[in-house]
């Protein structure tokens, strides 16, 4: 479907809608062949739970940072994209019109959120709803998506605070303390403190100011209750509930804080006179958070993993900035998703967010895509995998063959598994390695090296660069083992993608998809552990028969972990936790 023809789909589409947030790197509707900066298995997570949410018959508006160039182009992300007649890109400008790398995504954020708290207050009004009303939930992913989830919330909630206040006041403060308190809601923070604000703007009176407190706190306290029609023992249970408030502090305690909090139990006061209002304005607030956090890296695990690294690393990193993003959000926030079981832990044990609270969504299998391949449909890829390497297709497909996939990052240590194979490959002449992924950076220009001058590996190892997503499927199908001595990962997608084509695993012990799902089939070796690495590889390719039997043990443990099933897993969640979420309409 062309992309006009998309446009209109989703704009008529008869749906509830769900907004996702992923706010750094290269998101989009095409993700960069071979990864990008920033760019990897979040934004795979994300566009792939979009779908299956459209599935399920949502509407999903995926929001992401744009106002600057796509990856290795020129022109600017600024027009809408669309995944799927049901699921489209927004694009949120902000921070100027560079990239900028996920550790300084803070400097972008005050921007972006105003253009899209501007952006879903137009879609509120031009369907006759509140902006919050306009997603039955929101997902974010990472923290900067999930800070701009939090400050969104609490826009909202100033925004019906300040209402409440309008509607108790009218009449009885000025009209200009009024619209000043509209103004200057979000920068006094109102939804934060409802009862304060209301008797801060009611003792907002001019020619008051210098009055004794007892005595200003009995003439706002007078002005309401006259203008409310209460008689005297409403209006002297107000002041006496504020002066008790007040006096109940030490003879010491600071004249500017009793006048704090002499607004604080005015304002509770007035509430507690009006019970519906109190009532109408808390459900509401709670009402206005239909956020949903799935982390997908905390950043003292990240911390944890780099503790041995050069400070000069870790000071890109910006770590204690990022722990106090974090431990804001989940202070914030209601519900949460996790995608391994150590961020489960590091919600609960930095965080308090309580392990009963949070769902287990960790990078599922598409299997549609990632699935045992028929004979037929290899032939496209072996054709590929021949073209690249220059061995002849029959000998491919008579031979066994190795496979590393994943984007060019130093943690990857393709390097290790280029050295690993190069000790074993003399012993096994039918045996054949292939190492994925993008860009053609340095890293890539340093591994053509190794195999260039590693005698071992001429003819036998290749890099691929970026697969072309035609073979992505097919190309796991086609290996025999899938080898990764990544350092570390979130979860490990490109290793559940091949349990999920029923191919054989060696694994670092870090990975947590090796270790919490695949632990008695996978053959695990420490990162670094070229000689775990290599006894690893040599006893799959050892015993065939023992390496199918795992093959098809990994299989079955991915069929588990199933997109459509856990997705509507996580809205049963979702609904437990007290969001109102419509059914979909997968006919709408």
């Amino acid at each position: 479907m062309d992309p006009q023809k998309r446009a209109e789909a989703f704009r008529d589409a008869d749906r509830p809608d769900v907004a996702l947030l992923t706010n750094h790197g290269y998101a989009g509707s095409q993700l960069p062949v071979g990864g990008a900066p920033d760019t990897g298995g979040q934004n795979l997570y994300v566009n792939t739970l979009a779908l299956r949410l459209a599935e399920l018959g949502y509407r999903v508006t995926i929001f992401t940072r744009g106002g600057f160039a796509y990856f290795e182009s020129d022109q600017i992300r600024s027009a809408p994209e669309y995944l799927s007649e049901h699921v489209r890109y927004v694009f949120i400008p902000g921070g100027g019109d560079s990239f900028i790398r996920k550790e300084d995504i803070a400097t972008a954020l005050d921007e972006e959120i105003e253009w899209l708290d501007a952006f879903l207050r137009r879609e509120g009004a031009e369907r006759s709803r509140e902006p919050w009303e306009c997603y039955e939930f929101i997902s974010s992913h990472y923290w900067d998506a999930a800070l701009m989830a939090v400050r969104l919330i609490e826009r909202w909630r100033d925004d019906l605070v300040e209402r409440s206040i309008r509607m108790l006041l009218e009449g009885i403060v000025d009209d200009s303390v009024l619209e000043q308190a509209r103004r200057e809601r979000h920068w006094r923070a109102m939804g934060q403190a409802p009862s304060f604000h209301l008797g801060y703007v009611l003792l907002q009176q001019e020619g008051r100011h210098e009055l004794p407190l007892e005595q200003r706190v009995r003439a706002a306290a007078s002005q309401w209750s006259a203008a409310r029609g209460l008689d005297a023992r409403a209006e002297n249970a107000i002041v006496d509930r504020v002066v008790q408030s007040v006096t109940r502090n030490h003879e010491d305690f600071d004249p500017l804080l009793e006048r704090l909090q002499a607004a604080a139990s005015l304002g509770s006061a007035i509430l507690a006179q009006n019970p519906e209002v109190d009532e109408r304005l808390k459900r509401d607030l709670d009402r206005v958070d239909r956020h949903a956090w799935t982390p997908h890296s905390i950043g003292e695990l990240k911390d944890y993993n780099y503790r041995g690294r050069p400070i000069e690393l870790r000071r890109t990193l910006k770590l204690c900035e990022r722990r106090s993003h974090e431990r804001m959000v989940c202070d914030r926030t209601r519900a949460f998703a996790a995608t391994s079981a150590k961020i489960a832990l590091r919600l609960w044990s930095h965080f308090r967010v309580p392990i009963e609270d949070t769902f287990y969504f960790p990078p599922c299998v598409n299997g549609d895509v990632f699935r045992p391949y028929g004979n037929d449909e290899k032939e496209m890829t072996y054709r590929y995998l021949s073209e690249l390497s220059g061995i002849p297709e029959e000998t491919l497909k008579s031979a066994r063959i190795i496979l590393e996939t994943s984007r060019m990052d130093q943690t990857k240590r393709k390097d290790l598994v280029l050295a690993a194979f190069a000790r074993i490959a003399p012993r096994y002449d039918d045996v054949f390695l292939f190492v994925g992924g993008g860009p053609r950076n340095d890293l890539y220009q340093g591994l053509q090296h190794q195999v260039d001058f590693t005698e071992t590996l001429e003819g036998r190892a290749f890099l691929t660069g970026p697969i072309p997503d035609v073979h992505i499927g097919p190309i796991f199908s086609v290996a025999d083992i899938y080898a990764t001595a990544s350092e570390m990962e979130g979860f490990g997608m490109s290793v559940s993608q091949a349990a999920a084509a029923g191919t054989a695993i060696v694994s670092t012990d870090t990975i947590p998809f090796s270790i919490h799902h695949a632990s008695d089939d996978a053959e695990l070796f420490s990162p670094g552990d070229i000689q775990g690495f290599t006894e690893g590889l040599s006893r799959l390719l050892e015993d065939d028969a023992e390496r199918e039997a795992r093959a098809a043990r990994l299989q079955e443990t991915a069929r588990a972990l199933d997109w459509s099933y856990k997705t509507a897993e996580f809205l049963r969640y979702l609904r437990r936790r007290g969001f109102e979420i419509a059914d979909g309409n997968p006919d709408g």
